[in-house]
């Protein structure tokens, strides 16, 4: 007899829950390890928020946790995070209000609610009540974004609050008088105003050379030390040319 092939179903299956920043990337990385080594995995992937990577893989519901964020003391115990990439968090306006830079300080009190109008910021051609526009507890980005830019200080409550990158990107597109934040690779598609920090420009070329200082990092999280398919797939991540092209296009390889 002849033997029937293996069906697609039996190929492993790599299910990865978490946050929205790091998703278009994970994706590009998934297709291309699926294009250099077809017929041995496929991919799940779903967003959420990091916190829902976080809480997936410790519960074991997905094999990897997307985060973006820095490891948290209060995390569950026995999960490993292994850094992929670097990436800017910028601060946003809508592109009728091309506001050219805020100091960190600004940017404190803009978003901690201190400062409520645009009237008086430097190059801002907005006027009225700042609309700031925050993203859902779960999100890495917002709890790196307090960490680098607001100097530990959280995002005043009366902020709306979007629940991904690309949802947040397009609340700032619509509204002439918002201001929010958003990793580089949103930025970069030039539907909104990158603000500049401390003099210094936010965009793919300043993450890359370092020289913007609100830069953090995408983590690929598994319960306990990645093995088997994980294993292999984060591996190939750290080290194969084709990954590190893949994560220079718009971020910062590791």
């Amino acid at each position: 007899g002849v033997a029937a092939p293996a069906a697609a179903s039996a190929l492993t299956t790599i299910t990865i829950s978490g946050a929205t920043a790091s998703y278009p990337l994970v994706s590009l990385l998934a297709q291309k390890y699926i294009k250099t080594f077809p017929k041995k995995v496929k991919f799940k992937i779903t967003q959420g928020g990091a916190q829902i990577g976080v809480n997936d893989v410790a519960a074991g519901r997905v094999t990897i946790g997307d985060v973006s964020r820095d490891p948290l003391a209060a995390d569950p115990a026995g999960l490993v995070f292994y850094p992929i990439a670097k990436y800017g968090i910028c601060v946003i306006t809508n592109k009728s209000n091309p506001v050219p830079n805020l100091t960190q300080a600004q940017v404190i009190s803009i978003f901690t609610g201190k400062t409520r109008a645009w009237t008086g910021l430097p190059g801002a051609t907005a006027s009225g009540t700042i609309d700031v526009i925050s993203r859902t507890s779960v999100a890495g980005v917002l709890t790196n974004f307090q960490t680098l830019l607001l100097e530990g200080k959280k995002v005043s409550t009366k902020a709306a609050e979007e629940p991904s990158e690309g949802l947040m990107r397009q609340k700032v597109e619509s509204d002439p008088n918002s201001i929010g934040f958003v990793s580089n690779y949103q930025s970069d598609k030039g539907t909104v105003n990158a603000v500049g920090l401390n003099g210094i420009a936010c965009n793919k070329s300043t993450v890359q050379g370092g020289s913007y200082s609100g830069t953090a990092r995408f983590y690929e999280v598994t319960k306990g030390k990645a093995t088997g398919a994980a294993s292999a797939f984060i591996g190939w991540i750290e080290k194969a040319a084709a990954a590190k092209k893949i994560i220079s296009t718009q971020w910062l390889p590791i």
